[in-house]
Parts: C-alpha cells; sequence; structure tokens
C-alpha cells in the first residue's frame, strides 16, 4: 500500500469531518465534491495517476484509489444526509391536540380546503423556516 495515498486520503477525511462537525454538513457536501474535481482541472495527468494507483488485491480483485474515494464520498454522504433529516426531525413541533369534541366536529376557516396557491406559499413559508432552523408546527 502506497503510504502517500493512505496520508492523502486521512487528512481529506479529517478535513470533511472537521468541516461537517464544526462549520455546515452542505459546506462539507461542497468541499468533498469540490477538492477533487479542482485537482482533476489543475493537474489532469496527476490526478489520473493518482486515482488509478492499484492499493492491493483480493482473490483477484484489484482496489484502486479512486474505489477508496468513492468510499469516503458514499460514507460522508450517507453522515451527511443522515444529520439534515434527523436535525428535521428534532426541530420540528407537533400541533396541540384538541380535546374538545365540540369544537373538534366543526372545521375552522384554517381546516377549509385551499387553493393551489396558497398550499404553494404554505409550503414555501414551512421550508423557509426548516432552512432557517426554526421549529414548524405540524396538524394531527
Amino acid at each position: 500500500m502506497d503510504i502517500f495515498s493512505i496520508l492523502l486520503f486521512f487528512i481529506y477525511s479529517l478535513l470533511i469531518l472537521g468541516i461537517l462537525v464544526f462549520v455546515s454538513p452542505l459546506l462539507s457536501a461542497l468541499i468533498m465534491i469540490l477538492i477533487p474535481v479542482v485537482f482533476v482541472f489543475i493537474l489532469p495527468d496527476e490526478a489520473a495517476r493518482f486515482v488509478s494507483i492499484m492499493q492491493f488485491s483480493y482473490s483477484g480483485i484489484q482496489v484502486f484509489n479512486l474505489h477508496i474515494l468513492l468510499l469516503i464520498w458514499s460514507a460522508f454522504i450517507g453522515v451527511i444526509s443522515y444529520h439534515k433529516v434527523l436535525t428535521w426531525y428534532l426541530l420540528r413541533e407537533s400541533a396541540p391536540v384538541v380535546k374538545d369534541a365540540t369544537t373538534a366536529a366543526t372545521p375552522s376557516a384554517a381546516d377549509q380546503p385551499k387553493t393551489l396557491v396558497f398550499k404553494v406559499k404554505d409550503f414555501l413559508q414551512k421550508l423557509y423556516k426548516i432552512l432557517k432552523g426554526e421549529k414548524i408546527k405540524l396538524k394531527s
């Protein structure tokens, strides 16, 4: 195994993990994709040579640096998507439950069917609140 490749992938993973934890998961995803792409555009021959270095072979199956890079990408994309879904789930807020039977039987003006314009506007407002990190109230 090439020690330089292992060291480079380790530094790359630590950089992505540091940005993921301390800055932003979306920025870490962007940096995760941009570093190899910029490297390919700046030094195309060296980048092609680096990803084609064979690290090891197991039962006739060769593992190149490209496979290790794809493994790192898939792992971090899984962590980033899990983080975003978990953050959304923890920030949402359920609507209060109405216990009075008389008020539950009569629908209010808010429960009436809305036009498409109001539905889109309501969706965009909720999406804006989620992106800002605010809690939203859900209908039960």
